[in-house]
C-alpha cells in the first residue's frame, strides 16, 4: 500500500529545485501533516535506518530537511544525502581545501567569460551590469528614476538568466518586484551595497545578508506569491540589484564544491568562505576585478566570485 505521504515524495521529485522552502500550509495542501511534527522537533530528523513515513516522503524524493522554524511554521528542504545521526542537517564536498589548479582555471574562466561579453553588445549577460548600474544610480539619486523603471530592469535580468522557468515569477508581471525595490532602499541594508570580500569574509556581515533574504521572502509572499523563492532566485536578485552575494545556481555549486572553496549550500558559512578565499587569493582576484571594471563602471567582488565560479562550474558539468 502506497504511504499517504507519497505525494510529497512526487511533488519534491517533479519541483526540479535544489532548496524548496514551504510554509506548513503550503506542505499541508500536499499531505496531511502528522499531529508529531508541529510539536516536536525529531518528527523532522532525516533518518533514513529509523525513520516514520512522514520522514521518507522526503528522503525518498532524495531530500532531507535543512531548516525548520517551528514557531514560524515553516520548513525548507535540500537536494542531498541524509547523514548517519542527527536532526535536520544537510552534507556538502567542502573540507577548507583548496584546489589550487582548479581556481586558476575558475579565474581564467573570468576572463574569458568577459572577453566574449565585449564581443557582443547585446550579450544577455549585460543585462546584469545593466540592472545593477540602475539600482546604484538610484541609490545616490533617489528622485532620478522612478520605481517601475527599477522593476523592469529587474524583471529582464532575471528573464535574460532564466528565472522565470520553473518560478512563481512566470504567472506574475514586473510589478511583482515594486515591494521587493522598496526594501533594498531601506537605510538598514546600505552597508551591503558592493560588499568588499573582507566585508563579506565577516560572520556579522553574511548573517546580515540571510536576514535579507527572509525580510525578500517575506515581502513576495505578502506581494501575492504564489510560492516561495528559491535561493538561486533570491542571491540572483541580491546579484543584480545590491551586488553582495554571488548566484547559487547549479554550476555555481558544483564549481565551490569541487574546488573546495566554500559549502554548497547558500548559508552565511559558505558565503564567508567565499570572502575568504577571495582574501587570500587577493591579487588573482583583484586584477580580475580591474581588467572588467571599465567606463567608469566598477564589479564588485561577489560579480567576480559569480562570473568565475559559475563559468567553471559550467565547464565541470560539460566535461564530467
Amino acid at each position: 500500500m502506497a504511504s499517504k505521504y507519497a505525494p510529497l515524495t512526487e511533488w519534491l521529485q517533479k519541483c526540479g529545485q535544489d532548496t524548496v522552502r514551504l510554509t506548513f500550509s503550503e506542505l499541508d495542501e500536499i499531505i496531511s501533516i502528522p499531529l508529531s511534527a508541529y510539536k516536536d522537533r525529531p518528527a523532522w530528523a532525516n533518518s533514513k535506518a529509523s525513520g516514520s513515513p512522514f520522514q521518507k516522503g522526503w528522503l525518498n524524493a532524495g531530500y532531507v530537511v535543512s531548516a525548520i522554524d517551528m514557531k514560524a511554521g515553516w520548513v525548507k528542504f535540500f537536494k542531498g544525502e541524509p547523514q548517519q545521526r542527527g536532526t535536520p542537517s544537510i552534507t556538502n564536498t567542502f573540507s577548507g581545501h583548496l584546489d589550487e589548479d582548479g581556481l586558476a582555471a575558475a579565474i581564467q574562466k573570468g576572463y574569458d567569460c568577459y572577453d566574449e561579453i565585449r564581443r557582443d553588445p547585446n550579450h544577455r549577460y549585460l543585462s546584469w551590469e545593466h540592472c545593477h548600474k540602475v539600482f546604484r544610480q538610484h541609490k545616490e539619486d533617489p528622485d532620478s528614476i522612478d520605481t517601475d523603471t527599477l522593476c523592469l530592469h529587474l524583471a529582464w535580468y532575471l528573464a535574460s538568466w532564466g528565472m522565470l522557468r520553473n518560478s512563481f515569477l512566470m504567472q506574475k508581471d514586473y510589478r511583482m518586484h515594486a515591494a521587493l525595490v522598496d526594501l533594498l532602499f531601506e537605510p538598514e541594508w546600505d552597508d551591503l551595497w558592493d560588499v568588499t570580500a573582507e566585508r563579506l569574509a565577516k560572520e556579522e556581515t553574511c548573517i546580515k545578508i540571510m536576514m535579507l533574504c527572509a525580510r525578500i521572502t517575506e515581502t513576495y509572499l505578502a506581494s501575492g506569491s504564489d510560492g516561495t523563492p528559491t535561493d538561486t532566485i533570491l542571491t540572483k536578485i541580491l546579484l543584480g540589484t545590491i551586488a553582495c552575494v554571488p548566484a547559487y545556481d547549479r554550476y555555481f555549486k558544483i564549481a565551490i564544491g569541487s574546488i573546495g572553496a566554500a559549502p554548497q549550500q547558500f548559508s552565511a558559512r559558505s558565503l564567508s568562505a567565499l570572502g575568504t578565499a577571495y582574501i587570500e587569493r587577493r591579487e588573482a582576484f583583484e586584477t580580475l576585478r580591474k581588467y572588467c571594471s571599465t567606463d567608469g563602471f566598477e564589479y564588485p567582488a561577489a560579480k567576480i566570485i559569480d562570473m568565475c565560479f559559475f563559468e567553471y562550474g559550467l565547464t565541470v558539468a560539460k566535461n564530467p
